[in-house]
């Protein structure tokens, strides 16, 4: 794996944890028809940058809690709503809510921010982070490699990298229909 990817990776977990809207999945799904192995590498990686940038809004949000909540209301797909899910699924758990929400499209970033708006520990956050994250990052990622070895020759890269580039595209644009700009 190219340093390049490697920083992407970490920094892609971060920016989808704090203000980027397009998660980590993207890129991932995209290496991983190239090489399984590279995109458990960048799989770990963003879920790096995620626990880093989880911390962060951790922080703002326990410091400066309606800052926290003004620049996350201005975050694409993100609502009060949101902010009332986020707390029925921590209900159920700190593990338990950062895990469902990660595979129900409910922002990290939120959960972040009720973790710091509530005092939940950040080293807890820190160490659950990963553990929440990496199940999608892994299992999408097994999933494109999985896809790419099964068009194998049928696509050039460039065509299997369109087909995920469209796939992504739509993903997007009916999450956004769903949930709102």
């Amino acid at each position: 794996m190219r340093l390049g990817s490697k920083a992407a990776a970490f920094l892609w977990g971060f920016a989808e944890a704090t203000v980027f809207f397009i998660v980590p999945d993207a890129l991932l799904t995209s290496l991983a028809l190239n090489s399984l192995r590279t995109a458990v590498t960048a799989a770990l990686l963003a879920a790096l940058g995620a626990t880093v940038g989880g911390l962060a809004v951790w922080f703002l949000a326990s410091s400066h809690p309606e800052t926290a909540n003004n620049i996350l209301l201005a975050v694409p797909g993100i609502s009060e709503s949101t902010f009332q899910t986020v707390r029925k699924l921590f209900s159920e758990g700190t593990y338990t809510g950062l895990l469902h929400g990660a595979f129900t499209g409910v922002p990290y970033k939120i959960f972040a921010a009720e973790a710091g708006f509530n005092g939940i520990n950040p080293a807890l956050l820190a160490a659950l982070t990963p553990l929440a994250r990496l199940p999608r990052f892994l299992l999408l990622s097994l999933a494109a490699w999985a896809a790419g070895q099964w068009i194998g020759a049928r696509l050039s890269q460039r065509q299997k990298f369109a087909v995920t580039l469209c796939l992504w595209l739509v993903f997007y644009i009916v999450y956004f229909t769903l949930v709102g700009w």
